[in-house]
């Protein structure tokens, strides 16, 4: 038995209860880097409770799906209630709609024809959001903390991930490699970005739900650094779980043209997208650092 999972429902349980929210059973369906995803149910009725690992995610996730909700071509989960750690002296915990379907990244269309019309729904999603313009430039709706310059802004970004690595036990080779991507930041944006979208923040098929059997998109979930950026900050994602085979990157460049240095920025925004995954929870990949990191390198010359 996982004791640990079962004193976290068992505190969830409780939780639910003293806020007077019925439940006959309550279980663990997901985990992420940040979070526990659980599944309560009462009277044929179902409603996802998401568990926090760390403080202010909470806040944060809630403001960024109701900011999606409006956007999205697809159903956003509505927030139910916010139950803060400051009150129930637990964790944070986000009550929200359920959605029906099953994540995305498990299937697996074989016919042609329904494959592209499956990336269609995904990517024609994604530039619905991306249609979004920030009135204020770019930076974080939720802090209200925006910059005329997108350079400026990511800079600001990665200036305490670059601090925060050197200080870290991370190898003496990815340090290395992390201080050569940051000391030639400019290369990489020789062309300013001049458009600033709504992203997502972590578009991929893990983060959507879909009916397998009408093969329809049935909803969007887990925004993640969601905010007003340059649109191709995320489109890696979409090579992510089964994008690659959906050709979904393909589908949006078809859509939307990319910048003549994407290729390059792609691997530097994964580089730093891992670096952040790294400080936050401790994930490290050292391969996928080297590969990404070279590769933004290599693509640069």
């Amino acid at each position: 038995m996982d004791f640990q999972k079962h004193a976290r429902l068992n505190r969830l349980k409780n939780v639910l209860t003293e806020n007077h929210i019925a439940w006959d059973s309550v279980r663990q369906i997901n985990q992420g880097f940040y979070g526990y995803v659980c599944l309560a149910e009462h009277d044929e009725k179902r409603l996802i409770a998401k568990v926090y690992k760390q403080g202010g995610c909470m806040e944060r996730e809630a403001r960024q799906l109701e900011m999606l909700r409006r956007h999205a071509l697809v159903r956003v989960p509505e927030i139910i209630a916010e139950l803060p750690k400051s009150a129930n002296g637990r964790f944070d915990i986000l009550l929200m709609e359920y959605l029906p379907g099953v994540n995305a990244g498990g299937i697996k269309i074989r016919d042609a024809a329904r494959r592209e019309r499956f990336a269609d729904q995904v990517v024609d999603n994604l530039l619905a959001i991306h249609a979004v313009t920030g009135p204020e430039g770019f930076g974080d709706y939720v802090t209200e903390e925006f910059s005329s310059s997108w350079e400026a802004y990511y800079h600001s970004l990665i200036a305490p991930m670059h601090r925060a690595l050197t200080r870290s036990k991370i190898s003496r080779k990815i340090a290395n490699l992390a201080d050569e991507l940051y000391d030639r930041f400019a290369q990489f944006f020789t062309n300013p970005v001049r458009e600033s979208c709504l992203i997502h923040g972590d578009y991929n098929l893990w983060n959507l739900m879909a009916d397998p059997l009408t093969e329809q998109l049935t909803g969007m979930i887990d925004p993640f650094g969601s905010c007003f950026a340059d649109r191709e900050l995320e489109l890696f994602q979409l090579e992510n779980s089964n994008g690659s085979y959906y050709h979904l990157l393909e589908n949006y460049a078809k859509k939307a043209p990319l910048s003549d240095s994407f290729e390059a920025k792609k691997y530097y925004y994964r580089f730093w997208d891992d670096v952040k995954h790294y400080l936050n929870v401790g994930y490290c990949d050292k391969n996928a650092f080297l590969r990404y990191g070279g590769k933004a390198l290599e693509l640069l010359k």
